[in-house]
């Protein structure tokens, strides 16, 4: 009896857990082991975060997909349209009447139907082609039969009338497709039927103001039918007739400005019209009202503006004081109907207001020289094309304009301020004495500067139109002055007043002849006094820049140079003593004291250099001895060696070229000796620097004359000699310096 052999034990394989030997059929029927995983942080967790990164875009080339097939279809809409004239002018003749009608009505059937067909599909793109594609071949086909002598024999301008109406009506027939081609052509067929409509009857204002209607109303159709483009259109076109319609009225009124010529011959009549349609659009569109009021305005002036200046000043005030007037009572000042207008208004009364200020500016400074005449001159009486009454009247209009247009009171300042220059204006163009015109200005100033520092400039110009008299100068920059000191927290006025204080003190001086020589000395004194009373920066500036122009123009010789100079170095030096912060301007003040003294040891004739340069070393040293009793640790050098130089290079110089053997000479080299004795008792480096080096060349001078009269063979021998005792010390040196070399070598 056979028995089956026992299986092949299953082979054995490490448990992946522990280690132990298992089956391998029990490995893999065993499930994998489990192992805990991290809770998540805790907090919102973005869920970006846990999606996959998108797949990069790669870049896109060439045309984007929709425009492929507007880019063909429009490339063969215009192939159509150019087989179609082709067409016509090839193959009409070839045809008889019956099948011309038929190619031209079939194909502009077909490129219709099949246009509308793929406008209902959603094909918009190939619909709007074949939308222009119809209504080309309709115009084409009006042409055709016009050319036929189908239409009566029309030709020409009603030819195009008849092919632009009939384009505009089939065009609206697309609006039910929503297609927005047929809305474009539309309105644009409708102004070209309006240009040839004006070459027929001649009539371009009649035309326009129907053509401005008509597309309107077409706009209003497309409200109503709810058409996306054709509102935008055909309100554009509509625009474009209206501006057609208001340019030309514009022009017709102002060439027949007066009444007659505006209502009574009705060339004023366009205009209104214009007006008129603006206001109905108003009804729509409230800002459209703005052009009404602004054109009704227009037309009220007109026909001012052809009785002369003033009348056409008056109408523009009017105007602006009437709509200024409705503006403050109804509150409506900020609304656009009402600012339009009033801005107009505005416009034109500075259109008056600023010749007249010019010929007012031009009759002051051109009246006299300066300083020519007395304080009781007055302005030549010369005509005027305005009233000059009305400057005030516009200068207040203005202010009050603003007002009502931006909605925003002003300081009574600036009222008042308004108010004194229209009167310097009117004062200016009447021949009134100029002293009126400088005190107007003078105190339009003083009453604006406080709130507005342009006002400034009004007192500026006071001093400009006093020019022709000193007595008027004065005042004026007395007012300057008190202007400037009213507002001396501002920058601008501390620059200013300066300047003002000292015209000011120099034009006292020379009302009161004070001679010439001496006129800058209390110009300085009061810019000193300034400047000591208000040490800023900007202030200080200017001061001494007028006091420098003061006194070049004071100067008229040595004398007065040199007290001048004397006068700014003084007072330099003491407002850098007493400001402080201002300690290096004492240089400058020594300076300044060291030329008086120069020129006015120049004047009396003195030619020794000593007395020039003599105090001003004095001064140097004093400052360095002081430098170095404060700081016993400082060097000598830098605080002696200027003042040194100054007083012994000078002398030395005039010893070297000019008197070698002299009293001059004698005293130098005593003073060359103490400097070398006292510097080296004190230890200073500066003295004995100073004294050594020009006292040598003091003794080389006075040695020079000797050896050049010196015998040669005395020369000789004394090299000689000099050459045997440099050789015998050499030698003896050299005989030491070998014993001791013995001697070191028998030391152990």
């Amino acid at each position: 009896m056979s028995t089956a052999a026992p299986p092949a034990p299953a082979p054995l394989a490490p448990c992946p857990t522990c280690g132990t030997p298992v089956p391998a059929d029990r490995l893999r029927r065993a499930p994998l082991p489990t192992y805990p995983v991290a809770p998540p942080p805790p907090g919102p967790q973005d869920p970006r975060a846990l999606q996959a990164p998108p797949p990069a875009r790669r870049p896109r080339r060439g045309l984007p997909t929709p425009s492929v097939p507007a880019l063909l279809l429009g490339l063969g809409a215009l192939c159509l349209l150019v087989a179609a004239v082709a067409f016509l002018a090839v193959a009409w003749s070839a045809l008889g009447v019956g099948g011309r009608t038929a190619v031209l009505v079939g194909l502009t059937g077909a490129a219709a139907a099949l246009g509308a067909v793929l406008a209902r599909r959603g094909l918009r793109i190939a619909g709007e082609s074949l939308s222009v594609v119809s209504l080309g071949l309709l115009a084409l086909d009006v042409v055709g039969a016009g050319s036929a002598g189908w239409l009566g024999g029309a030709s020409g301008a009603a030819l195009v009338v008849t092919t632009a109406a009939v384009v505009a009506l089939a065009a609206l027939a697309w609006l039910p497709t929503g297609l927005g081609a047929p809305q474009v052509v539309a309105p644009l067929a409708l102004l070209v039927a309006a240009v040839a409509v004006v070459d027929l009857t001649g009539h371009p204002n009649v035309v326009a103001t129907a053509g401005a209607l008509l597309l309107a109303a077409t706009a209003g159709l497309g409200v109503l039918t709810g058409a996306g483009l054709l509102p935008w259109s055909a309100g554009v076109a509509a625009a474009v007739c209206w501006t057609w319609l208001a340019s030309a009225g514009l022009v017709e009124a102002a060439t027949y400005p007066s009444l007659r010529g505006l209502w009574a011959e009705g060339h004023g009549l366009p205009l209104l019209t214009a007006a008129a349609l603006l206001a109905g659009l108003a009804i729509l569109w409230r800002p459209a009202l703005a052009g009404t009021t602004a054109l009704l305005t227009l037309l009220a002036v007109l026909p001012a503006l052809d009785e002369g200046g003033t009348a056409a000043g008056l109408a523009v005030l009017a105007a602006l004081v009437g709509w200024s007037a409705l503006g403050l009572t109804t509150g409506t000042g900020t609304t656009l109907p009402v600012r339009l207008p009033l801005a107009g208004a505005a416009a034109g009364t500075l259109g008056m207001l600023v010749p007249m200020l010019v010929e007012a500016t031009l009759r002051v400074l051109l009246l006299a020289p300066p300083a020519s005449v007395d304080a009781a001159v007055r302005l030549p009486a010369t005509g005027t094309s305005v009233h000059p009454a009305l400057a005030v009247a516009g200068a207040l209009a203005l202010v009050a304009a603003y007002v009502v247009g931006v909605g925003r009171a002003v300081p009574p300042v600036a009222w008042l301020a308004a108010g004194a220059l229209g009167a310097v204006v009117t004062l200016a163009l009447l021949p009134a004495p100029l002293a009126l015109v400088v005190a107007a200005l003078a105190a339009a100033g003083l009453l604006a500067v406080r709130t507005h520092l342009t006002a400034g400039v009004l007192l500026v110009a006071a001093v400009g139109a006093a020019l022709p008299s000193e007595v008027l100068v004065l005042g004026a920059l007395a007012a300057l002055v008190a202007g400037c000191v009213l507002v001396l927290e501002r920058a601008v006025a501390a620059a200013v007043l300066p300047a003002a204080l000292a015209g000011l003190v120099w034009t006292v001086l020379t009302v009161a002849d004070v001679e010439m020589a001496w006129r800058g000395v209390p110009v300085l004194l009061a810019l000193a006094a300034l400047a000591l009373a208000r040490p800023r920066p900007e202030l200080e500036a200017v001061a001494v820049a007028a006091g420098a122009v003061a006194a070049a123009l004071a100067v008229t010789g040595p004398t007065s140079l040199a007290v001048h100079l004397t006068v700014a170095g003084a007072l330099l030096t003491m407002h850098a003593l007493l400001v402080p912060g201002r300690r290096p301007v004492a240089w400058a003040g020594g300076l300044l004291l060291a030329a008086a003294t120069w020129v006015r040891l120049a004047e009396i004739g003195v030619t020794a250099p000593e007395a020039y340069t003599l105090p001003s070393a004095a001064a140097l040293l004093l400052v360095g001895l002081a430098r170095l009793r404060r700081d016993p640790a400082a060097a000598t050098g830098p605080a002696l060696t200027p003042g040194l130089v100054l007083a012994t290079v000078p002398s030395l110089l005039w010893v070297l070229a000019l008197d070698p053997v002299s009293l001059r000479a004698a005293l130098l080299g005593l003073g060359c000796l103490a400097l070398v004795l006292g510097g080296t008792t004190l230890r200073w480096s500066a003295p004995v620097t100073v004294g050594g080096l020009v006292g040598a060349l003091l003794v080389i001078r006075e040695l020079a004359p000797y050896a050049a009269a010196t015998p040669q063979w005395v020369l000789i021998g004394a090299a000689g000699t000099a050459l045997t005792v440099v050789g015998v010390t050499w030698e003896r040196r050299l005989g030491d310096l070998r014993r001791a070399q013995a001697y070191v070598g028998r030391l152990r």
